[in-house]
């Protein structure tokens, strides 16, 4: 199950981001928080920086103590959506992405 969107590297750089920006405020590396999920640090980068797995999306924020939606940068007026149906996993950050999303299903 992979996260997909039609704007995924910007959805990568978010994560990557948003990872990093909350190590830094719990004190902790990239490097700390992979041996804390029990995964190598390259396994966690490719991972931030790639695409990654909602199970990894969800252990990293288990891992931290925040949300799945803390990881994303976002407005209070954005959007954020994840859709998991028949085995795909689908995002979407604005009302016109999720309804081309759900009319697709």
């Amino acid at each position: 199950m992979y996260l997909c969107s039609s704007n995924r590297s910007n959805m990568n750089e978010n994560i990557s981001h948003k990872v990093k920006e909350l190590c830094k405020n719990k004190g902790i590396t990239i490097k700390e928080l992979a041996e804390k999920m029990d995964i190598a640090p390259e396994s966690l980068s490719r991972a931030i920086n790639g695409n990654p797995q909602l199970s990894t999306i969800r252990k990293i924020a288990e891992t931290l103590g925040v949300s799945v939606t803390d990881l994303f940068d976002r407005s209070e007026d954005e959007l954020l959506a994840i859709v998991v149906c028949a085995g795909e996993t689908h995002t979407a950050t604005t009302k016109v992405e999720l309804k081309k999303i759900v009319d697709a299903l």
